[in-house]
């Protein structure tokens, strides 16, 4: 679940907490190069470049091909509009996550669980979470564990994309809303919402090393390797797969056709990096839209001749 919120939910991962101490991924045994592509159709470019919504400091990623490309777009796209305040979002998270009734955390879970969700909630510290659905209690474990972890979105991809696209007057638009992401947690079953939630706290544990190895794959753009870590974290609900991933990437190839055929400039579209990978990808999808995807490759650097 950990992994999942930094590869397919950028709007559900918070700042961090003051004082996190910030480490450092996995070293990748090649420079790194994150995987980008360049989607062509209707005499028309795009790019698109799979993220990870937040990272911990010294992680090197922002390579040339990646500046290269942003900076020829018209637009960056991003996956979900993030207001620059988390005070900004409180409203809709209120609305879209506050039960009718309060429900004790501990019958959210099967009686062998409730010891391990015990010493989260101490560790962790959310505060009173009896009147949250229990999909929010899920995503509140996991994005806290996360910022116990070091990672941080203030430095993930789509903040410095944003800065750069800034800086270069490059327009920043989204793809789906705040509520709209919500929704597609909103609309699981308890059933499902409660796995979510026995996932998470399997994963707390361990999710530090999880996580430095997700980075170190997406760092060497391999895509096979975070298909299998998707995979793995969906296999216990492929409702959740279907609402989080598939249904979306088909929205969104469908919007990104759209504009290629409105001859609407280059874009560069950034979205979760699990978006990339495996079958139902945002990149199947385009192809399935008759459009033509091929990986951007960063060039070598050229030797200096000796004289």
């Amino acid at each position: 679940m950990i992994r999942l919120l930094l590869l397919l939910a950028a709007l559900l991962v918070v700042p961090a907490a003051a004082g996190a101490q910030a480490g450092r991924a996995r070293a990748p045994a090649e420079p790194p190069t994150p995987a980008l592509w360049q989607v062509e159709g209707f005499g028309r470019k795009a790019y698109v470049f799979g993220t990870v919504h937040a990272l911990p400091r010294g992680v090197d990623w922002f390579r040339p091909h990646v500046v290269t490309a942003l900076d020829q777009s018209t637009r960056l796209v991003l996956e979900t509009e993030v207001p620059d305040s988390p005070g900004a979002m409180m409203p809709v998270i209120m609305k879209m996550t506050r039960l009718p009734a309060a429900r004790p955390l501990e019958t959210r879970v099967p009686a062998e669980w409730q010891p391990a969700l015990a010493r989260a909630v101490q560790r962790l510290k959310p505060g009173p979470l009896d009147w949250s659905k229990t999909w929010f209690v899920a995503l509140t474990l996991a994005n806290l564990q996360s910022q116990a972890d070091g990672v941080d979105p203030q430095i993930g991809v789509e903040a410095v994309l944003t800065e750069r696209a800034r800086i270069k007057g490059i327009p920043v638009v989204a793809l789906e809303t705040a509520e709209e992401q919500l929704i597609n947690f909103d609309a699981l079953t308890e059933l499902d919402q409660q796995q979510l939630l026995l996932s998470t706290l399997a994963e707390l544990d361990n999710s530090k090393a999880r996580i430095s190895l997700l980075i170190g794959d997406w760092l060497l753009g391999n895509t096979d390797a975070l298909a299998a870590r998707v995979n793995d974290d969906f296999a216990r609900s492929p409702m959740l797969r279907r609402m989080l991933v598939e249904d979306r990437n088909q929205r969104w190839a469908d919007w990104i056709a759209t504009e290629m055929k409105a001859d609407k400039g280059t874009l560069f579209i950034a979205v979760g990096a699990g978006h990339m990978a495996g079958k139902g990808s945002l990149l199947e999808d385009l192809e399935k839209q008759g459009l033509k995807v091929s990986r951007v490759l960063e060039q070598p650097a050229k030797r200096k001749r000796r004289r």
